[in-house]
């Protein structure tokens, strides 16, 4: 039985009330306008009551109340928390203030708890921040909730907020299991999006792995740059103008990808500490290596105990080397390092690894931990 809902929200709502009149509101003209003069008064308590006196499902209540209460007669559903995901704006803010008194005023049943959670950069006036940032934040908005409540405890009703908002929701749920809810305002009940195999190629997240941590870093590609990258790659990122400039940064897809790689693969389930008479301090060739790369090389050992061992590797491909990362390539977990003078060098990690993913999982790690790009 799921009991916590994600509600993406937009400001339906609020359109409505400030709207003209309408029969097809569901309520007569004098509701109508005692309803508006609340709203422009911030009164959200009264508000809250009166409109919980007109049926949930009168349009005038907007997607999100319309779609909420009807999710809770679902049977396999026992609604007990709602996570309502608002933009950071006023409006949005606004209707993250009237869902939270509705619903306490409503009464529903087994209700418990609800939240409010703020989506920076989630607003219509910046359209490129809002399609790369903004919806990246959703994603990882999305993520936290369920590291913290577990995807099993999980739906997510996609109704409210833009177009590409709902999307995001829908592909992130359909990606990691979660029942997706949705009501248009034209439908007459909710629908739930049928299961569709959306799967990953996490080999992909194993090879591009210090590049797509410093994707999600910030970092940004010029066209002239994305000519050698994989193109398996360019359909987790976004292309936007920079001081008239086209670059290249992770997108919303780009994140899900990332995220939902770390929902399905916790650290619980990956590599074990290996036993200390078995770990071997890290060697190096008789070389010259950048400035600090060995004390680097020592640093990453010592810290992470599921690594045995560490061990410099011959010089190539030195203008590949672009700051702190790690990888997978040919079923080895590498590390780079280049220093202040942009000197780089190589190094290969030895784990107790079990296939692919547990690699995956070691690099994405460090990279969080330890990657820094130039």
């Amino acid at each position: 039985m799921r009991n916590r809902l994600i509600s993406t929200v937009g400001t339906s709502f609020l359109s409505n009330i400030r709207g003209e009149f309408r029969v097809t509101n569901g309520i007569d003209e004098t509701t109508h306008n005692a309803l508006r003069q609340l709203l422009n008064e911030e009164s959200w308590d009264q508000l809250a009551r009166e409109l919980s006196k007109v049926p949930p499902s009168a349009r005038i209540c907007g997607a999100e109340i319309n779609s909420i209460i009807e999710a809770v007669t679902r049977e396999k559903i026992r609604l007990e928390h709602i996570h309502f995901f608002v933009s950071d704006t006023a409006d949005g803010g606004l209707m993250g203030r009237l869902l939270e008194s509705y619903v306490i005023e409503a009464g529903l049943p087994n209700l418990k708890t609800c939240s409010i959670h703020t989506l920076a950069d989630l607003q219509d006036d910046k359209p490129s921040r809002f399609k790369v940032y903004g919806l990246r934040n959703l994603v990882r908005e999305l993520g936290k909730v369920v590291t913290q409540y577990s995807a099993d405890t999980l739906v997510i009703d996609a109704t409210g907020g833009y177009k590409a908002q709902i999307a995001i929701a829908v592909v992130f749920g359909q990606a990691l299991s979660i029942p997706v809810l949705y009501r248009h305002e034209r439908f007459s009940e909710i629908i739930d999006f049928p299961p569709m195999p959306i799967t990953f190629d996490y080999d992909l997240l194993g090879q591009n792995a210090a590049l797509l941590a410093a994707f999600e870093r910030g970092d940004a590609l010029s066209t002239t740059e994305m000519d050698a990258l994989d193109e398996k790659v360019r359909v987790l990122l976004e292309e936007i103008e920079v001081d008239g400039e086209n670059v290249f940064e992770l997108g919303a897809v780009g994140q899900i990808f990332l995220t939902g790689f770390r929902l399905r693969f916790p650290r619980s389930r990956q590599l074990t500490h290996v036993a200390e008479q078995d770990r071997r301090e890290p060697s190096f060739r008789d070389d010259h290596y950048p400035i600090g790369f060995k004390d680097f090389v020592h640093k990453v050992w010592i810290e992470n105990h599921w690594i045995k061992a560490t061990h410099s590797m011959p010089y190539d491909r030195q203008k590949a080397i672009k700051g702190i990362g790690f990888y997978v390539r040919e079923g080895k977990l590498i590390g780079t390092f280049q220093d202040k003078d942009n000197f780089g060098a190589r190094f290969e990690i030895l784990t107790a690894a079990e296939g692919q993913d547990q690699l995956t999982w070691a690099a994405d790690q460090l990279n969080q931990r330890y990657g820094f790009g130039k």
